[in-house]
This record gives C-alpha cells, sequence and structure tokens, in this order.
C-alpha cells in the first residue's frame, strides 16, 4: 500500500502567490508566503491558503504539490476533500429542510429514525434534531471507536462492505452515554450520520441529492458532494504508520470522502469554499432565523460549537465562527473573523490525523504563524 515519498521533502517548494485583482502583494501576503514555503519545505506535501481581507484584499498562495510524485505544482483551483467542514454543509441542509417545514429542530428524533436505532443509543428517545447539530446528544463518536480504525487503517476492511446502519451497529450501539442529552458538548460524528439518515426520511430524493442541489443553487460549479471529482484533483498523503515518512493516501481518502454520510463527504476548491462560508455568514444562504439557530453557541461565554459551526473567542482576533477537517489524508481550516470581515481558508494535502507528530506540528506552526501575521504585526 504504501508508496515512499522520501524525495519530497529534499526539493523546494514550488510556489505560486498571486492577487486575483491584479493588486500589488502586501507584505503581509509575501510573509505568509514564506510560512507556507518554509512548511512544505519541511513537512508539508502541499498547501493552499486563502484570504478574503477588507484592507489587503482577495489572496490565494500555494506551495508545494498537488502530486509529490509527479512533481504537479498544487493551483489555487485545485479541488480538496475538506473532511469535516462537510458537517457545515450538511447542518445547512437540515437547516434549509427546516425552512421548508420539512422537519423541526426540537422534534423528536425518534419520529425519523428505527425503532433499533432508538433502542440502541442512549436516552434516544428524547435526543431531538437540534442536540443532533449541536453535538449535545451525549452519543459516542463511531469515528473515534478503536477496533473500526485498526480494521480500516490495516487495510481489513472496506468500506463498501459496511452500511451506515450497521457501522452505527458495530461501533456506536451499546456505548455509554457521554452526558445526559442536552446537557453538554461532544463533538461526534455519529450525530451527523443521525442527521443524514433523518434527511433522507423527509426529502424524497434523499440527502444527497438534496445537498448537491443545494450546492448548485449556490452555484458553486466545483464543488462536490459524495462524488469524486472529474477533474482538478489533487493527491493525498499521510503517515498511518507513523515511521514519519509520507505515503500516497489517495485511493483511501477518496473511499472514505465518498462513503461518508453528514458527517463529511464535501470537496471543493478554496474559493468556493471560503465563499460559501462568507455567503452563509453574510445571509445568503440561510434566512435570519435560521442563522439565529446556526450561531446560537453551547456556551456563550466560551463558544465551542453552534448548529455544524465552530466558534472560538480568543487573542488575538476575538472572535471566529467556521469549521476544520482532519483526515488521514487531509487537513483543513475554514473560518469567518465577524468583526474585522476576514475569512481565512488553509488546505492542505497532508494529514494530520493518525499521522507522526512532525507532520500535525508543521500544520499547526503554519496555523499559528499566519494568524499572528493578519493580526498582530
Amino acid at each position: 500500500m504504501k508508496s515512499l515519498l522520501l524525495f519530497f521533502i529534499l526539493v523546494c517548494p514550488l510556489v505560486n502567490a498571486q492577487s486575483p485583482t491584479g493588486n500589488p502583494v502586501s507584505k503581509k501576503y509575501r510573509a505568509i508566503q514564506k510560512f507556507m514555503d518554509q512548511a512544505t519545505r519541511d513537512n508539508l506535501s502541499g498547501v493552499v491558503v486563502y484570504i478574503s481581507h477588507p484592507a489587503y484584499g482577495k489572496w490565494i498562495g500555494t506551495s508545494g504539490y498537488a502530486d509529490v510524485q509527479n512533481k504537479e505544482r498544487l493551483q489555487s483551483d485545485h479541488i480538496f476533500s475538506m473532511g469535516s467542514i462537510g458537517k457545515m454543509y450538511n447542518a445547512v441542509a437540515v437547516l434549509k429542510l427546516a425552512e421548508e417545514g420539512r422537519l423541526h429542530l426540537d422534534d423528536k428524533i425518534e419520529a425519523y429514525v428505527s425503532s433499533e436505532i432508538i433502542n440502541n443509543l442512549p436516552d434516544a428517545q428524547t435526543v431531538t434534531i437540534r442536540q443532533l447539530l449541536a453535538h449535545t446528544s451525549g452519543f459516542a463518536n463511531y469515528e473515534a471507536d478503536t477496533e473500526l480504525n485498526r480494521l480500516y487503517l490495516s487495510g481489513q476492511l472496506k468500506l463498501d462492505t459496511l452500511t451506515h446502519l450497521n457501522a452505527l451497529r458495530r461501533y456506536a450501539f451499546g456505548k455509554k452515554a457521554l452526558c445526559k442529552p442536552g446537557t453538554e458538548f461532544h463533538y461526534s460524528s455519529t450525530n451527523y450520520v443521525l442527521l443524514a439518515l433523518i434527511a433522507d426520511k423527509v426529502v424524497p430524493e434523499g440527502h444527497t441529492d438534496y445537498l448537491r442541489r443545494l450546492i448548485r443553487q449556490q452555484n458553486f460549479s466545483n464543488t462536490y458532494y459524495r462524488q469524486t471529482p472529474p477533474s482538478r484533483n489533487i493527491k493525498y498523503y499521510g503517515d498511518i504508520n507513523l515511521d514519519g515518512v509520507p505515503e500516497d493516501l489517495t485511493a483511501q481518502t477518496f473511499e472514505t470522502t465518498n462513503w461518508f454520510i453528514g458527517d463529511d463527504g464535501v470537496y471543493a476548491p478554496i474559493e468556493e469554499a471560503a465563499v460559501f462560508l462568507q455567503k452563509l455568514a453574510n445571509g445568503k444562504i440561510l434566512n435570519a432565523t435560521s442563522w439565529k439557530e446556526m450561531t446560537t453557541w453551547n456556551n456563550e461565554k466560551k463558544p465551542d460549537y453552534g448548529l455544524g459551526l465552530m466558534a472560538d473567542k480568543s487573542f488575538p482576533y476575538k472572535f471566529l465562527l467556521g469549521h476544520s477537517g482532519r483526515g488521514i489524508g487531509t487537513t483543513t481550516d475554514l473560518y469567518y473573523f465577524p468583526n474585522q470581515k476576514i475569512t481565512v481558508a488553509i488546505f492542505c494535502n497532508t494529514g494530520i490525523r493518525a499521522s507522526a507528530p512532525k507532520f500535525k506540528k508543521s500544520y499547526l506552526h503554519l496555523r499559528t504563524k499566519i494568524v499572528k501575521k493578519l493580526f498582530l504585526f
């Protein structure tokens, strides 16, 4: 399975920095480009950064490779699997269904899913759709199950042989509740699998086609849900054997992205993803009531999650909202800073999940330097 890629850390990064408007690139953006070049020179295969800033304009910078073996440069229009950023898109779809009156956020989920599911998840009779969206159901995260990860990462489990219901049966049913419904935040992909099953119940064409149609209605022609994009794909790299050497995980990344429902599954070029979040935050996708629901945080003093949106209050930016994604071959962050009207997206085709610590360290160091450069100096 492994394709060892020792040479990619030995070559200089291939760089492309651009201002889409054609204006001169600001000093801040040039500094961020240098940070990206260092990260791809050290450990990361490829990185693309999108920034929209009221003072410095829109900028997209790229560094490194879309395909390490063939030395293909990463370009701004390459399409990425975005990992758990897919939760944000699926939450928007559920809120759209609520706007259309097909469901209500405070409906009990037992009205939409099978009795088998209700009888095998703790306190499921009282759990609501809102609590699934907010990760306050108390359901254990099926995706974090050690046996599931061992079988998949060792190649002993092929996802096309596993239905989503069987995934719940094996890796979520019978697990102890993490909390009483509605009392605590516990991030769990189980919630979003259930949301997809609920949407399948109320939408004749199924939630997959519904979300694809919603994406097209917003004029995102290169964003895809649970289908491999026909072109502009990248290769994905990770280190699941933890030897510090990246390997080609492209097949596994496509497999997982196309299998997930609700909790993952969306591909997009970085600019389309950033504009989706900008439109969402500026009232162009959901109505005002839905946006208020989506941005009602589990903890208003220390916000962490709303309905499909992450949030954080921290120095130096004060407040952000958006989502991130972490996979074995992809790493993504997509955030909007409402106080400053700034959008920042960072997409990387090196996964920091289930990999040696040096890859995570390189990515998080890059992200920290970008934030400091934008907000401090």
